[in-house]
C-alpha cells in the first residue's frame, strides 16, 4: 500500500510512503496485529527488505510506462542497525533495479542506546553520501528527544500523530508545542512532514505553522497498488 504524502498549501501529491497490509481473504490486517510480533522475532528485518523490493519493482515499472514517480519512502526496523552491511544491501537493490536516490527515502524510528545510536549516524552518513535522503519516523511520540535534530545528520523529520490528535480541544499547549518545533526544524534545514492528519482544522493549523507536508485520513488513506 502507498500513502500520499501532500503539499499542505495547495494539495498536490509530493511523495508517499509505503505501508504492508496482511490480506487474509475476509479482512484486511492491519500492521498493529503482526508488526509488533515480527518485530519481537527479528523477522521484521525479512519483511521491511520485502517491501524495499516491491518499492523498487514498482519505481521501475512507473518508469518503464513513462511516469515520473514521486518520492517513496521505506520504512526500516531499529534492528537492521545490527546490521554493518545494510547501506550496501540497500544500495544493492537499488542497483538491481536501476534506480536513482531521488526516488527514495528511507525511514527509521529514533533509537535510544549508545551502540545503536553510533550505528544510526553511520548509516545516515552512507545514504547521504549516495544522495539518498533519510528521515526520523514517529518524531514526538515516546523517548524522542530534540538531541535527535543535532546526533543526526537526518534530511526529513515526521512529526508523530500524536502531536495533532488534541489540536482544538481548547487547549492552547499543544498548538504551542507544535508550531516551535515546525520552525525549530525548519531553521536547523529540516524537511517536516505531520503524521495523522485528519481534519481542516490541523490542516489549517499546519498552513498557519508553515509546515509544508502532511499526509493523513484528510486527504488520503493508504491505497493499494
Amino acid at each position: 500500500y502507498y500513502q500520499p504524502k501532500i503539499r499542505v498549501e495547495d494539495r498536490k501529491l509530493c511523495g508517499c510512503e509505503a505501508l504492508v497490509r496482511w490480506n487474509l481473504g475476509d479482512r484486511i490486517a492491519p500492521p498493529s496485529e503482526f508488526l509488533p510480533i515480527l518485530e519481537k522475532e527479528s523477522a521484521i528485518c525479512q519483511l521491511d527488505f520485502y517491501v524495499f523490493e516491491t518499492v523498487c519493482t514498482d519505481i521501475r515499472d512507473w518508469l518503464n510506462a513513462g511516469i515520473t514517480p514521486v518520492k517513496v519512502s521505506s520504512n526500516f526496523s531499529r534492528l537492521h542497525l545490527k546490521n554493518k552491511f545494510l547501506a550496501d544491501d540497500i544500495l544493492a537493490i537499488m542497483k538491481k533495479h536501476n534506480i536513482e536516490s531521488k526516488y527514495i527515502e528511507i525511514e527509521l524510528t529514533e533509537v535510544s542506546d549508545f551502540e545503536d545510536s553510533m550505528a544510526m549516524q553511520n548509516f545516515v552518513n552512507k545514504m547521504r553520501e549516495k544522495g539518498i535522503s533519510v528521515s526520523i519516523d514517529d518524531f514526538g511520540n515516546g523517548y524522542s528527544t530534540l538531541s535527535v535534530l543535532t546526533n543526526f545528520n537526518v534530511d526529513v523529520i515526521k512529526l508523530d500523530k500524536s502531536l495533532l490528535e488534541h489540536i482544538g480541544e481548547g487547549d492552547e499547549h499543544d498548538k504551542i508545542v507544535l508550531k516551535n518545533m515546525v520552525s525549530m526544524m525548519q531553521e536547523l534545514n529540516k524537511e517536516v512532514v505531520a503524521e495523522g492528519v485528519e481534519t481542516e482544522e490541523q490542516a489549517s493549523l499546519l498552513r498557519e505553522f508553515n509546515c509544508h507536508m502532511a499526509q493523513g485520513f484528510l486527504y488520503d488513506r493508504p491505497l493499494p497498488y
